[in-house]
């Protein structure tokens, strides 16, 4: 049995996004951004045009991979059909991380407990009204995980573009300097996005998941 980590997901309302930038936004699931979600022989399922699973056995890093997701589309505008102007794209994302008797080759069909309370959980979200949902076999966490993610989806929604794209960086292990010369920003001038996107709360966050799925 093997511990692994498996994230669903979805764009909020596709439809309403022209097809060609859509589609454009969507090359996070390749390099080289792809090289930061999944390791060597991982896998992506694209099912639709519009939502998209990946598994991957670095459970440590499994949640900064979630919020790189979230803040890569956060920070993104694109065309909306049939109107003129940009809106920024929003994700639901589903992670779970569970046993696996063994790692699948072809995620999309697999029945192992993480790939099940993923998918489950995605499915659930939009009655919910969430965004991000973590999930694990044990109930008593999942509470607690709940609760928690309830209070990032709030964090989210006050994300703006420029908060979410250091966000972005960050997530990877950039520095601040590193950051600030690719934006063409000052350093006070990140730290200042950093702070008002919440940082703080997310990497405490991020502790807490190591701790519940260490002990899982």
């Amino acid at each position: 049995m093997e511990k692994i980590a498996v994230i669903s997901a979805d764009i909020i309302n596709s439809s309403k996004f022209e097809e060609h930038a859509f589609i454009d936004a969507m090359r996070v699931l390749v390099e080289p951004a792809g090289n930061y979600l999944v390791n060597r022989g991982e896998r992506f399922l694209s099912s639709r045009g519009d939502s998209f699973q990946l598994m991957t056995t670095d459970i440590q890093k499994s949640f900064f991979k979630a919020i790189f997701l979230k803040s890569y589309f956060k920070r993104k505008q694109i065309g909306l059909k049939n109107e003129k102007g940009k809106e920024a794209i929003d994700i639901r994302i589903s992670l779970a991380v569970g046993l696996s008797k063994t790692i699948p080759e072809d995620i999309g069909k697999s029945l192992e407990e993480p790939f099940v309370l993923s998918g489950r959980a995605l499915d659930q979200m939009k009655k919910k009204k969430q965004t991000f949902i973590i999930t694990t076999s044990h109930e008593a966490y999942n509470k607690e995980l709940e609760l928690l993610c309830a209070f990032l989806d709030n964090v989210f929604n006050g994300w703006t573009l420029a908060q979410a794209e250091v966000i972005y960086y960050l997530v990877q292990g950039f520095k601040q300097t590193e950051i600030a010369d690719m934006l063409n920003l000052s350093q006070p001038s990140v730290s200042n996005r950093i702070q008002l996107a919440r940082w703080n709360l997310i990497d405490k966050m991020n502790s807490r998941f190591l701790e519940i799925i260490e002990k899982l």
